[in-house]
């Protein structure tokens, strides 16, 4: 007995004849027929009863196909789920924010070079989103900015490098000739930081004698973000992000605190994520 038969016997009884399931298996009719025979005569028992419309199951054909259909189905289900465990075993699932350029990019090509079957897949989602994914297995690694709260989670993380802010400007603006912007030079300017920045968020509102610094918070669209820029506007975020938007400028700007990227991973990485996880100290620890 064999998948083979079993689901010719199911499609048989499904089309309630040979004649048209030959048509739906692309088998012949004496093909299927001597399927039939040899499952039968294996099982010492008829299944199936021939008669000019068509084909009927017998009371142990009945019980018989039922349980076909089950293993069947059973059977297929294992056979997908070790696929799905084969292609993670052979790719690599990397979180990234939704942004214009990827914080590990350097990893990502010496990884390629290293161990080129290894697929790389990049998965664009929110922070947020991105911790859960690690918890919850359904991504490797995940770039990150450290926070306190990772201290407490079920979860590993490493420090890679500072992401220093910087201030993204038009060519035109007076900013774009300085090689440093300290808090002072953005009193009373036009001036938008990235809603997710929220240490420079607190040290802007609270900066000098407590009446802090104005400005508006938005989000990454870049259409948004160009037409700030060129009309005078000054754009605040940290510097891997701004400096992929030439030709506005992007100017190093000193504060109190300073970001820093992290990588995220699980208790238990898999080969494919500590080799990536090698990688990235390589290359910048």
């Amino acid at each position: 007995m064999n998948d083979k038969q079993l689901k010719s016997l199911i499609t048989i009884v499904e089309c309630g004849s040979f004649a048209k399931a030959e048509e739906e298996l692309f088998l012949s009719r004496q093909a299927l027929k001597k399927q039939i025979d040899a499952l039968e005569e294996e099982l010492g028992f008829i299944l199936l009863l021939r008669t000019h419309h068509g084909v009927a199951l017998t009371p142990a054909g009945e019980e018989f196909c039922r349980h076909a259909k089950e293993i069947i189905t059973s059977t297929d289900a294992v056979i997908k789920r070790c696929r799905d465990m084969t292609v993670r075993e052979d790719t690599i699932r990397i979180a990234s924010p939704y942004h214009y350029r990827l914080l590990l990019e350097d990893a990502f090509a010496e990884f390629h070079r290293k161990f080129p079957s290894i697929k790389q897949q990049v998965i664009l989602e929110s922070p947020s989103n991105a911790l859960d994914s690690i918890l919850n297995g359904e991504v490797d690694v995940a770039e990150y900015i450290y926070r306190p709260v990772l201290e407490d989670m079920d979860l590993r993380f490493m420090k890679i490098f500072e992401l220093p802010y910087r201030c993204l400007v038009a060519p035109s603006h007076p900013f774009a000739k300085k090689r440093q912007l300290t808090l002072d030079d953005l009193k009373e300017k036009n001036i938008y930081i990235h809603r997710g920045e929220n240490n420079l968020i607190v040290e802007m509102s609270q900066y000098g004698d407590g009446s802090g610094i104005s400005f508006e918070t938005i989000g990454n669209d870049v259409q948004q973000i160009t037409n700030i820029c060129y009309n005078g506007g000054v754009f605040i975020s940290k510097a891997y992000f701004l400096n992929a938007m030439e030709p506005l400028i992007p100017v190093p700007l000193s504060t109190d605190h300073i970001p820093e990227a992290v990588i995220l991973y699980s208790k238990t990485p898999s080969a494919n994520t500590k080799k990536f996880i090698d990688i990235i100290r390589e290359l910048y620890l």
